[in-house]
């Protein structure tokens, strides 16, 4: 009986020895992997994506939502002061959406620096999230007095959203090299 234990606590340790040895990688079978090529631009986007909404959430949308007069001013695309109650819904969807955006790239940018599997799924919310959120705000400046710069570039934002769901999405599908980069079978 002991012979039998020892065999297979001896072959656990050989089958364990030889997992490790065998799983080197070569990047002309298993293809790319790590944060470089095209997935160091998608951290770029991350880091250039809390900044900007950093610097729009607390320079534009707080200033305006929390301005001392009853009635919220907005300075549109043509310089003048636009005077309407019905802005305080944009402005606070606007800062929640922010807000949230904001923890949400930290935090996928925390799970990618730790080459997590679920991080092409998170990016994929992101990208969906962020088209939901273009069209929900273009909703709500349908629903108030806008005015037609405003309303042309909610429109060209919702393209850009549009492609940016029609390029990325794919790529965090299908790519070899976010499979091999985020996948957890190549972790020894």
């Amino acid at each position: 009986m002991q012979d039998l234990v020892k065999y297979r606590v001896d072959q656990k340790e050989v089958e364990n020895g030889w997992a490790g040895r065998g799983a080197e990688w070569d990047e002309n079978i298993h293809g790319p992997r790590g944060i470089s090529g095209w997935l160091m631009v998608v951290f770029l986007g991350l880091l250039i994506s809390i900044f900007l909404v950093a610097t729009k959430l607390f320079s534009k949308t707080l200033p305006a939502l929390f301005s001392d007069s009853h009635i919220v001013r907005i300075k549109t695309r043509s310089f003048t002061e636009f005077y309407n109650e019905e802005w305080t819904t944009v402005l606070t969807f606007d800062a929640v959406f922010d807000g949230l955006t904001i923890l949400y790239c930290c935090y996928v940018l925390f799970e990618f620096l730790r080459k997590k599997p679920i991080v092409p799924r998170l990016m994929i919310i992101f990208y969906s999230m962020n088209l939901l959120g273009t069209i929900i705000k273009s909703y709500l400046l349908t629903t108030t007095y806008a005015v037609s710069e405003e309303m042309i570039a909610s429109y060209w934002s919702i393209a850009i959203a549009i492609g940016i769901c029609l390029i990325w999405i794919p790529y965090f599908k299908f790519s070899a090299r976010v499979e091999n980069t985020f996948a957890d079978y190549w972790r020894w």
